[in-house]
Formats: C-alpha cells, sequence, structure tokens
C-alpha cells in the first residue's frame, strides 16, 4: 500500500495559496455587488462583446453631439441676447431722434448726436461679444472679431462726406457705403467671415447660426446710429435745420429697421428650439442605450450574494482546518 504525505512547510503553502484564491474571490464578489457590474465582461458575455462596443461607440458619439449641443444653446442665447439688447438700445434712442421738437437748440442736437455715437459703440461691443471663445457674429470665422471700433468707422464715414452740405446726400452717402458689396462696410469694417456656423448636434441634425454682423438688419442698425453720430464728428454742424432732418431721418431709419431685427431674432429663437429638441431626442437616446448596456454588464445581486456567502464560508471552513492543524502534537499520538 502506497501512503502519499505533505510536509509541514507544503501544506503551509497550500492552505496559503488556498486562502489567497477565497480572498481574491471575495474581493471580486463585494466589488461586483457595490459597483453593480460583473468583473469578468468577456465571460459574462460569452466572448461576444460587439453588442456593447456598438452601444459604447453610439454613447460615445452622443456625448460629442450633447457638448456640441450645448455650446450651439450658448453661442444661440448670447446671439439672442446681444440682439436684444441692441433692438432695445436702437428703438429708444430712434425714438428720441425722430421725435425731437420742432426748433432744437444746436446742443440739444449735439447731445443727440453725441448720444448716437455712444449707443454706436456699445452697440459694436455687442457685436463683437463672444462665448467659449468664439465669437458670435463672425459667421465662420468664429475666432475673429467682426467689426473694427466705431471710432474707425465714423472716422472713415467722415472723411466720405466731408464737404457735403445737405441731410439727404449725407444720408445717401452713408447708406451707399454700408450696402456696398466691395470697398464699403463689407470690406473696410467687417473682419468676420462669409456665411453662418454649421453646427452638429444630433446624429442627423445640424443647426446653422446664420446671423452676422454683415446681415442686413444688423447693418442698417448700424447705419441709422453712425449716420446720427456723424454731426458729433462736426458734419452740418454748422447748420441746424439740415442736421435736424439728418437726425429725424436716422431716427425713422432706425424705427423703421425694428421688425428686421425681430425677424432675424425670431430665426434665432427657431434655431434655439431646433437646438432644445436635439438635446431632448440625444438624452433620451443616450438613456435608452445606458439601460441596454447596463443590462449586458450588470452583476445579479441575488446570485453575487449567494457567492459572496458561499466564499465566506469556505474561507472559515479552511481558517478552522488550518487552526485544527496547527494545533497537532506528536505527543498525543504516541
Amino acid at each position: 500500500m502506497t501512503v502519499q504525505s505533505i510536509g509541514d512547510q507544503a501544506r503551509a503553502f497550500a492552505m496559503q495559496s488556498a486562502s489567497t484564491r477565497i480572498k481574491t474571490t471575495l474581493a471580486t464578489l463585494t466589488a461586483e455587488l457595490s459597483s453593480g457590474e460583473v468583473a469578468d465582461l468577456g465571460a459574462r458575455l460569452g466572448g461576444n462583446t460587439q453588442n456593447l462596443a456598438g452601444i459604447e461607440a453610439r454613447l460615445a458619439m452622443l456625448a460629442q453631439f450633447k457638448s456640441s449641443a450645448a455650446e450651439a444653446a450658448a453661442h444661440a442665447q448670447g446671439m439672442q441676447d446681444s440682439l436684444t439688447a441692441i433692438r432695445s438700445a436702437t428703438e429708444k434712442l430712434g425714438q428720441g431722434l425722430y421725435m425731437e421738437p420742432a426748433s432744437p437748440t444746436d446742443g440739444l442736437i449735439a447731445a443727440r448726436s453725441a448720444e448716437a455715437a455712444s449707443t454706436l459703440q456699445t452697440v459694436i461691443g455687442q457685436l463683437n461679444g463672444s462665448v467659449g471663445q468664439r465669437f458670435l457674429f463672425s459667421g465662420m470665422a468664429s475666432d475673429t472679431a467682426p467689426l473694427v471700433s466705431a471710432d474707425a468707422i465714423l472716422s472713415e464715414l467722415t472723411t466720405l462726406v466731408s464737404g457735403l452740405t445737405t441731410a439727404q446726400d449725407v444720408a445717401q452717402a452713408v447708406s451707399d457705403w454700408f450696402d456696398a458689396p466691395s470697398g464699403g462696410f463689407a470690406d473696410m469694417a467687417y473682419r468676420g467671415g462669409a456665411g453662418g456656423q454649421l453646427m452638429p448636434i444630433g446624429e442627423e441634425t445640424t443647426v446653422a447660426l446664420t446671423t452676422t454682423a454683415l446681415s442686413p438688419a444688423i447693418r442698417d442698425s448700424l447705419k441709422g446710429l453712425a449716420t446720427a453720430a456723424l454731426i458729433d464728428r462736426g458734419i452740418l454742424a454748422s447748420d441746424s435745420l439740415e442736421g435736424q432732418e439728418l437726425l429725424q431721418g436716422a431716427g425713422k431709419a432706425l424705427l423703421d429697421n425694428s421688425p428686421a431685427l425681430i425677424a432675424e431674432m425670431s430665426r434665432i429663437g427657431y434655431a434655439q428650439q431646433v437646438i432644445a429638441s436635439a438635446q431632448t431626442e440625444g438624452d433620451a437616446a443616450a438613456a435608452t442605450l445606458q439601460t441596454a448596456r447596463n443590462t449586458l454588464r450588470e452583476a445579479d445581486p441575488l446570485a453575487t450574494s449567494t457567492a459572496i456567502s458561499d466564499a465566506e464560508t469556505k474561507l472559515q471552513t479552511l481558517y478552522t482546518v488550518i487552526g485544527r492543524l496547527s494545533q497537532l502534537k506528536l505527543a498525543d499520538y504516541i
């Protein structure tokens, strides 16, 4: 009869190995129970991880779209806030210019023109605003401020209309400069790019924010303000009647342009609706995919708890055996 024996050191090593194995299993099961996800995903899916990889890829793509949509929403809101401020300022000034007293004093005409110059500077500041290091009204060239300073525009116009003696001629010259396809406002004052900013905000949705400082509604606002501000630069300063006519014409132009500004704001408002809808759809799709992903990855709490109890029982049994073996004495068997 052959007797197999194991030495004390070999037995100690075997016990230690068994203890380490059970402890590792117990730690893995505990982690699965706390996280809710299986540790060995490959084993869980039988090695077929293609579906899970597809879900993860779509979730990553939706996360990119979500970020882009949030950026587009902030951009559109910034544009909306700027146009709201511009419309409020130009309407208020337009009413004051158009409804000027029948016989205003030279001082009042000068004050109104200075107010127009200040408003022009404020409006250009609004149009040169940015959100997230992207300028709002620069079109495709969103890394460049769209407009030169108010002083640069007025200096150019002052040189242009110098020598003209009637309000009608001055207003027409200013209008021609702003509307010229080349050699005027579009080339000398506008620094942005052509076209609007296209932003992908969903799997099949792209929003276009086409409003720029070159848009007619905005350009006409600048035109009215610049026309009124020229008196502050000395144009028609010696002729009160012509100066009054120039201010009233500029005021009427600002008031007449209000519907165009509202229409521009409506276009941006529609873009905001598209963005909000895309965000809602994206969140819903992401929630569905996350549920599917969790279903593939989740650990069964009941099965995991049972496995933990089994592992604890094995570990306790092993410690009991080790304890009994450590108390064995040769004298007890002699």
